[in-house]
Parts: structure tokens; sequence; C-alpha cells
């Protein structure tokens, strides 16, 4: 019987895998009846040709650089004595990466030995590559082992990069192809020389030329196919200097490079977790404590690995305008006066039946929801905003917990944003998310705690909408929050009836057409931004309004680059198992959801192709359809 590691918490793992994915199939004896090369050139891509995929949701990977300590060393003659041997310890290596639910690593000093027992306790849940496969000659002490039910092998390759003395070591590189969502990643993994044999600086700063050379070549051959790089480097900082400006790439460890600065993470350590930008690393964690002592003399180095949905690549510029008091009932009875809600649903792909969270129908609570994709009660994880009466100081007081934003998500990765409106609760936002309360910056080159780059509130829509005007004709912004609410306004004074709430509605939609002419004309914007219109607020009543259609239904727009013109968001989610119609009703939050207001923080940073916003609920995967597949980047090729 295998001995067992202590149980540790797996924080976040449940929104690590995705739902409803089709599954790829038939890869692995295909790959692996093609000759392996080891030439420094990427495979032709010729060689395989992919099947087109739909677009699919975030892909996201445990992914971990793991040295083992090979088995010469422990074996009778080895320099590490009272060691149990190789064999011993690659049970205990099996069950650290149940233990940590891995499914991607890179394995240094994985000798035949362990490679054979390694083989033997995985069966067909693990394939390693080269591990044993008689094809590649002499036995390769470096592997690449990934999970059969996530991932499936569609090219492998070595690369003979300088050992000790200079002599060629073959190092594995494989292009994977993610069971769920189809989505397709280069994994490299090496061994550099360490000094114990004489002066070793010369082969490893040869092999970080070849492995940065290595990146951007197939980044050349395979645009937009993601690229990861494990290994035993030997080197701290100067491997991080020399490869991640070379091959514009960033560690699940931290650093940064800016212009002409190489700004290594701290920490001294020579293990390595490397990607390319479009890999979003979180949860970098170095473990070493007693049970992974015993099984070998390196830390086990992991982390998240996360790479967004894809989305039309013209896309550079999101604007979003939240409109409490838009309620269903109201657009659909007013009808084509609503000039700019008509051409948005002609435009594009709406729905008047979306809804606001199950908690609250207020525009505090909706507004935070579409900022952060989070439900609202704090105790189930929300934002906590309304939950209680009057809000506290900042979000992070409501819920308990630091509370991230689709600000954050844009601002951490040098992306601009503003928040404009007429309410002035919108200070709760600029507030919590100002240099004293908002987060630091994982991602790059700190870009500072202050998330939200241009604010104001001012005394009604039409002068919000003018100031954001003439913001963007100066300089337009990434990400731009605009919310009008003249229509809550005279909702709360008409109880959501009446000639002048519906004339409120109108006047609010020629605002809404000033913001569309922006959008449309202005060269910085035109072709290159998707509108998202939402209510973020439906009718209310003075007894429970969150159980009263009228206040619990809401509009949801979107036009911009690969939107299909006049379509239903329903029918597009249609093949979704995460969506559904609710009808008429109200749903919780299990089971096939409908469309919500907080969906629109993971529509948000899908179309800047950036994470989900850590803590969200609602669109966790990025997988609301808004777009035509055929203006999306193909899942199997990553092109």
């Amino acid at each position: 019987m295998l001995d067992t590691p202590p149980r540790r918490h797996r924080a976040g793992r449940a929104l690590l895998r995705g739902r409803g994915a089709a599954v790829v199939v038939g890869m692995l004896a295909l790959a692996l009846a093609a000759p392996v090369g080891s030439s420094a050139e990427p495979a032709a891509a010729a060689d395989w040709s992919p099947v087109p995929a739909p677009p699919t949701p975030a892909t996201h990977s445990r992914v971990a650089s793991f040295n083992v300590l090979g088995a010469d060393h422990t074996a009778p003659g080895g320099n590490r004595r009272g060691w149990d041997t190789g064999v011993v310890r690659i049970e205990r290596v099996v069950n650290l990466l149940n233990e940590e639910d891995l499914d991607v690593v890179g394995f240094q000093e994985f000798q035949p030995p362990q490679a054979q027992r390694f083989q033997e306790l995985t069966g067909t849940s693990w394939q390693t590559y080269p591990g044993l496969i008689p094809e590649v000659g002499a036995p390769s002490v470096n592997s690449i082992a990934w999970r059969t039910d996530t991932w499936t092998l569609v090219q492998a390759q070595l690369l003979p990069v300088p050992y000790f003395d200079g002599v060629p070591s073959r190092m594995p590189y494989v292009l994977l192809q993610n069971v769920q969502t189809g989505r397709q990643v280069w994994f490299f993994n090496t061994h550099n020389p360490a000094d114990t044999r004489g002066p070793a600086q010369r082969w490893r700063d040869e092999g970080f030329a070849m492995e940065a050379k290595l990146a951007n070549d197939l980044r050349a051959a395979y645009p937009g196919t993601p690229f990861i790089s494990f290994g035993d480097k030997n080197e701290t900082s100067d491997y991080y200097c020399a490869v991640a400006p070379a091959a514009d790439m960033w560690s699940a460890s931290g650093g940064y490079v800016d212009g002409s600065t190489c700004s290594p993470p701290t920490g001294g350590a020579i293990d390595w977790i490397m990607g390319t930008k479009d890999v979003f690393f979180n949860a970098y964690t170095r473990r070493q404590d007693a049970y992974v002592k015993a099984t070998t003399d390196h830390p086990l180095y992991m982390a998240n690995a996360v790479i967004p949905a894809a989305a039309p690549a013209t896309i550079e510029h999101v604007v979003v305008v939240a409109v409490p008091g838009l309620t269903t009932s109201a657009v659909r009875s007013i009808g084509e006066q609503a000039k700019a809600l008509s051409r948005m649903e002609t435009d594009g792909a709406s729905t008047t039946n979306a809804r606001t969270t199950k908690e609250r129908v207020g525009a505090d609570a909706n507004l935070f929801s579409v900022l952060t994709g989070r439900r609202v009660n704090p105790g189930a994880g929300g934002h906590g905003v309304d939950f209680r009466g009057k809000n506290p100081a900042t979000v992070h007081k409501a819920a308990g917990q630091y509370v991230s934003s689709i600000f954050d998500l844009a601002h951490n990765n040098s992306l601009s944003t503003a928040l404009v409106g007429s309410r002035s609760e919108l200070a709760l936002a600029r507030k919590s998310w100002n240099s004293k309360f908002g987060g630091s910056d994982p991602y790059g080159a700190p870009d500072g705690s202050s998330k939200i780059d241009r604010f104001k509130v001012l005394k009604h829509d039409y002068k919000a909408a003018t100031w954001w005007r003439a913001m963007t004709t100066r300089k337009a912004r990434d990400l731009s929050v605009i919310e009008l609410s003249g229509a809550l306004q005279q909702g709360e004074r008409e109880r959501y009836r009446g000639e002048d709430y519906k004339k409120a509605i109108i006047k609010v939609d020629r605002v809404l057409r000033k913001i569309q002419r922006t959008v449309r004309y202005d060269p910085q914007l035109r072709d290159r931004t998707m509108l998202v219109v939402v209510g973020t607020q439906g009718a209310m009543r003075s007894s429970r309004p969150h159980a009263w259609r009228q206040g619990y239904r809401v509009p949801l727009y979107v036009t911009g680059p690969g939107v299909p013109a006049g379509s239903d968001l329903y029918d597009l989610n249609a093949l979704n198992v995460d969506y559904a119609s609710p009808g008429g009703h109200q749903p919780g939050y299990s089971g096939a959801q409908p469309i919500r207001t907080g969906d629109v923080a993971n529509l948000v940073t899908r179309a800047l192709r950036l994470p989900a916003v850590p803590g969200s609920v609602t669109n966790p995967y990025q997988g609301l359809q808004v777009f035509d597949p055929a203006a999306l980047p193909d899942a199997g090729d990553g092109s």
C-alpha cells in the first residue's frame, strides 16, 4: 500500500474544470505513430491537420515543475545514503500529484526505474513523454506528464540542450489539446547543468537562449498557441532576465520586464514555471513539507494556469452602460421609440429576459455584480453590497474579504479604466478600488493599487455622457463603465409606471444614442469596441421586490466585432449546458442559469482577453456566448 501525504486544503479548485464541453479523442495514437524529431525547429504544421472546433470557455490547468531526484542518487553507491529508492519515492510523487490535483507536470531527473514505476502506478490515467517510449533511443531523464482525462497529445518533440560539459541532453516539448475545451498549449521541460562538475554558466546561457528561441519559433509557427516552460534551471534571477525579455514571457512566481528594466521575482528559486503572456498564473505555491522532503531534494512548485476564452482579435475597447430602472416591461411598451435600444437589438445580440441577482434587484447590488461577477450574499462568497441595508465603507468590508473587479483585471494588465455616472453611490466603487483599498498587481510591471484611472459623478446622465465623450476624444480608455440613472430616479417617483417614467426611459435612450455615435465614429473606437447595455435594477415595490417579475427581469444588449446581428442571447447559448431560459421565473443559483447581470463581468474580461475575475461565480468560465464562431480564433490550432 502506498504511503500517503497529509491532506491539504485545495482552495479554488472548483473553478478549474469547465462543464458541457465536447471530448476530443483519438489524437494520442496518431501522435505517437509519427516520427519524433530532435531538431530545435518545431514540427511543420502540415504534419497534423487540426479539426476546427467550436469556440470554447476558458481553459484552466494545474501545472507543476518537480525535480524528483534521480534513482541513481539513492541506489547502492549513490550520493544520497539513507534515502528510499527511486521506485519507492516515485510512489510518493504519484500521491502528491493526486493530492494537489495536478494535470501537467515537468519532471526532471525522471530516470527509467522511476518512469517504469510511474507507468505501473498510473496505468492509462497519465501519459508521459518521452518516458519509456523506445523510439527516442537512449532513455531521457526529463519528461512531461499529463492526465489523459484532461489532455491529449498532438505533437511531441525533443530539443538537444547542453548539459554537463556541453554534452546535449534531449529536452521534451509537447503540444497538448485540452479534452474539455479543445484549446492547444505547448509545454516545454528542461534541466540545465549546475556547477557541480565544473563551471557550467556557458552551457546554461546557451540553453536559456535555445529556450527563448524555441518559444519564439513556436509562436511564429502556431500563432496564438500559448507556451508554458518548466524546469530546474539551476539559475535564479539570471535565468528570468535571459528568457523573459527575449521571449516576452512571465513567471508564475512574479517579476516583470519593463523596457530595459528586468525585475526578477524574489525568493531565490532555481526551479521555474514560465509562460507566454496569454497564460495567466495564480496560486503559485512552493511545497516543501516533510512528505516532499522524504521524496526528493527539491520543492514541488505549482500554479494554476488560466487561458482566457477566445474573443475577436479586433476588440480593443469595452464600454459597459449600466441602466438602473430599465425594466423589461418598459422596454417592450416603448418599442421602437427607444431608438438606441432598437438599434442594438438589430445590430447585435440581446435578450429582454435576463435576470438580476437572486438576492437583490436594487441598483447597487446589481452594479457591483456587473463589476465583480459575484452574487450578493457575503456568506456565500458574494460582494455584500446592499445585503444588510446601509453599505460599509468598501465592498471588501461588505464581503468580509478582498473583492476583485473588472477594473482590477484591466488595470493590473496595464489597460486604462474609467467610471462615470450620475449617482453619488458610485463613490463606493471608487473608494473600494482606490490607492488605499485596491489590491496588489500580480501581473507583469506593477501598475499600482488604484484600479480606476478616471472617475466622475455629475448631476445627470447627459453631463455624464458628455464628460465620457470628451475624455474619449482625447484618449479612449480600454474599459469604460457608464451608469445612466435617470430612469431609476423617475421610476422611484412614479413606482415604475406612467408616462413620465416612459419619457425618462426615452431620455436615457437619447443619451445612449450619444454614446453609440461616439463608439461608431470616434476613430479610436470604431470597429474596435464591444458595447454592452444592461438593466441593473428592475421595478421596486415595498415588499419582496426580488420575488416580483417586474423587479427581477431586465434587458441585456451587446454589439461589437464578431457579435451576430439580430441574434437572441439564449439562442446563441442553446448548446451551453450552463444556461437555460428561465421563462417567467427567478431561479436560484444551482443548476442551469438564466443570463444575469453578473455575467457581464466575465463577458468583459473575455472580450479584453483577460482571465475571469477572481471570486466570480456568474459566467466563471467565460462561456457566455455572444460571438459568431467564425469571428473567433479556432480553438483547435490556437490561431
